[in-house]
This record gives structure tokens, sequence and C-alpha cells, in this order.
């Protein structure tokens, strides 16, 4: 999953489809690469408690889009987050999808453009942030939904295995 057929109005042939991929990496680089100069100059010029501050905004930044979201959606159920998420992952990610029921989703993603560009860039501890934000996002989202993941591209693992689940109680 995650081809760039299934955002694009018609079916193109696999070397268009990289072609649009490698573009859409060279213009996440280049903002990435201003967003890591940026942090890096504010950590050399006021220490690391910027670099905190820069982190803690962000994750607050993720956490209220996702509530406000989640409060607008008329089905805030894990499956219509996992379904929110497989649209917005499209071109930029590689997943299989290990389960699909109302109250459980699994993924194990296999490649990840920000993963790609941090790394490259040798930045994955502000990479990470991404990552980080995921949890506290799905649960602002709605606060039944459990998110679990042990392994991270970012960091260098070999995938990041998401895991949603819908707490009923």
């Amino acid at each position: 999953m995650g081809s760039l057929q299934q955002a694009l109005p018609h079916p193109v042939d696999g070397e268009t489809e990289e072609a649009f991929r490698e573009l859409l990496r060279r213009k996440m680089m280049g903002a990435v690469a201003m967003y890591v100069e940026a942090v890096r100059a504010a950590e050399e010029a006021y220490g690391p408690d910027a670099v905190e501050r820069i982190r803690q905004h962000m994750r607050q930044k993720a956490v209220a889009g996702a509530a406000a979201r989640g409060a607008q959606s008329q089905d805030n159920s894990v499956r219509a987050y996992c379904q929110a998420m497989d649209v917005a992952c499209r071109g930029s990610h590689e997943w299989v999808k290990l389960e699909d029921t109302g109250t459980r989703q699994a993924y194990r993603y296999t490649r990840c453009l920000w993963a790609d560009v941090f790394r490259a860039l040798g930045a994955e501890d502000i990479g990470l942030w991404i990552c980080e934000g995921d949890g506290p996002a799905v649960e602002a989202y709605n606060s039944r939904i459990r998110f679990r993941r042990t392994q991270t591209l970012m960091e260098g693992d070999e995938c990041c295995d998401h895991v949603y689940c819908e707490d009923n109680t």
C-alpha cells in the first residue's frame, strides 16, 4: 500500500510514479533542511532548553490539530482515524495492513519519506519528534483509542509497527 496510484486521478506508469515520488522527496528535503537548520541555530544560540521548547510546541500543535479533527468528525472511530491516515500517507509511505477490524488496526510501515529525509540530513533526533507525537495525537483525536509502537524507521529499525486499538470501556 501507499502507492501514489491511489492518490492520482488516473493511473500512471511506474517510471512516472517514481518521478513524482522523487519530486516529493526533493521538496521535503529542502523544507526539512531549513527546519533542521533553524532548530540547530536555536540550540547554538540559546541552548538545549530552546530545542526542548520547540519540540514541545510541535507536539502541542499536532495534538491540537488531531483534537480538532476528532471533534469535527462525525465518525471518530479507530477505523475512521486509520482510513484518514492511509490517505495522508499515500505516496510518502509504504505499508502492509496486518489487521483491519472495527476496534483494532495494525500496520507494518516499511518506508517513510520523513525518516528517509531526516536520516539523510543526520537529524533523526529532530525527525523523531514526528514519531513521538503519534500517540498523543491519536489520544487527542479520540481518548478511547490506544496507540502502540515498538519500532521506528527513524531510529534505524526495519519497520514502524503501528497498532491502534479502540477501548470501548
